[in-house]
């Protein structure tokens, strides 16, 4: 059961990662409530699938808890990719107007 505490927490960090560089690239403070959101929308499957393996402890394979982690890590790189592309944009605009 250790490694699915491990692999959940890893999941989740790497999650929290891709939307604190989001947040962090966004200067303005309502979208960074909807940021929040969106993260909450990401973790929840895995968290409540993650607790319900541990305390029930299911003999057979659990489907549900496979398929929320694939959602967790689409949703991580796809949040990834858009944290990366809202900084280079912002480190971009910065560069230019310090030229200008």
């Amino acid at each position: 059961m250790s490694n699915l505490v491990t692999l959940t927490i890893a999941s989740e960090a790497f999650l929290l990662l891709s939307f604190i560089i989001i947040i962090l690239s966004t200067k303005n403070p309502k979208k960074n409530v909807l940021w929040v959101i969106l993260f909450i929308i990401g973790a929840a499957p895995l968290l409540y699938l993650a607790i319900d393996q541990v305390k029930n402890d299911y003999m057979d394979a659990n489907i549900g808890l496979g398929l929320a982690f694939m959602y967790t890590w689409l949703y991580s790189a796809v949040a990834f990719i858009i944290g990366i592309i809202l900084l280079v944009k912002k480190k971009r605009n910065n560069n230019i107007s310090k030229e200008l």
